[in-house]
């Protein structure tokens, strides 16, 4: 018998590539909306929707009745721990099987950074629940360069902090398709995957494979850390991640964020996406 599956973070980058993956292959899942409005898009695609809230205790327990596995991702705050317990706590009592979680590179109740740290309070309270559990943790995304498309049109640039830095990108298709085999698949309970693209890369290198997809120079200009932080705040940026960025940024910056995981590969079988197709599949945003 197949799964009942319940996806709460549906609308986001790696739950809409989810719920697409899901829906193609037949599954048996509904997807938690908060705002009604972008449920229709989903229901006109055939997607079944329910009416949610993880700030809203009853919604998460109407939701998972009669379902087996839930995947669970929320919004990047210091509300995390709070918002995800509350699901925790909602999937003990409706005697929800496995909880497929994303989760963070470092998670760690201890960590050096705010959303490490965040991440490992609510892996802790997932494994303090007793239901097993699959956390992946993924390295930055390759769709986080969609910020950096308006400079790569109007002045064929990317501003970075990182300098000669390397780090293994991963394609959020990549971490949606790792999240669809742990809730379909057998075998994938109490472990934790680190999800990275198959090579570190610098943004020298992103910028030349910009250059052949676009036909024309996109160059690297160096901003410091502090100035990147400053440009985050006035921008709207939240002051705590803001710092992080600073302090993840330096990190990566000193080497410290190249390391390599074969798990999509050994999780999905097949290689994950690189930076060369990444680019190709989505020229357009960057023209």
């Amino acid at each position: 018998m197949r799964p009942r599956i319940l996806v709460i973070g549906a609308t986001g980058t790696i739950g809409s590539h989810l719920c697409n993956r899901l829906h193609a292959d037949r599954a048996d899942f509904k997807a938690l909306v908060r705002n009604a409005g972008k449920a229709g898009p989903m229901n006109e695609k055939g997607i079944k929707t329910v009416a949610g809230d993880l700030d809203a205790k009853e919604s998460l327990l109407e939701a998972m009745d009669g379902i087996d596995k839930l995947f669970l991702l929320s919004v990047t705050s210091p509300d995390i721990p709070r918002l995800q317990g509350n699901a925790v706590d909602a999937a003990l009592k409706k005697g929800v099987r496995h909880i497929v979680k994303i989760s963070a590179r470092g998670a760690d109740s201890a960590a050096h950074f705010n959303i490490a740290r965040f991440h490992g309070q609510a892996e802790k309270i997932i494994r303090e629940s007793g239901i097993p559990f699959t956390f992946l943790r993924p390295h930055s995304f390759m769709q986080n360069l969609f910020f950096d498309a308006k400079t790569i049109r109007e002045q064929n640039a990317i501003y970075s902090s990182l300098g000669t830095g390397r780090i293994p990108m991963v394609d959020a298709r990549d971490i949606a398709e790792v999240a669809f085999t742990a809730l379909t698949q057998e075998g994938h309970e109490d472990k934790s995957y680190y999800l990275t693209g198959p090579q570190a890369i610098s943004y020298e290198d992103i910028a030349e494979k910009l250059s052949i997809g676009l036909d024309r120079k996109i160059k690297v200009l160096p901003i410091t850390l502090q100035e990147e932080y400053n440009q985050s705040v006035k921008a709207g940026l939240p002051i705590w991640l803001a710092e992080d960025m600073k302090i993840v940024n330096g990190d990566y910056s000193e080497g410290k964020g190249s390391d390599l995981s074969p798990d999509v590969e050994k999780v999905t079988g097949r290689k994950a996406i690189d930076i060369g197709q990444f680019i190709a599949d989505h020229i357009g945003r960057f023209k």
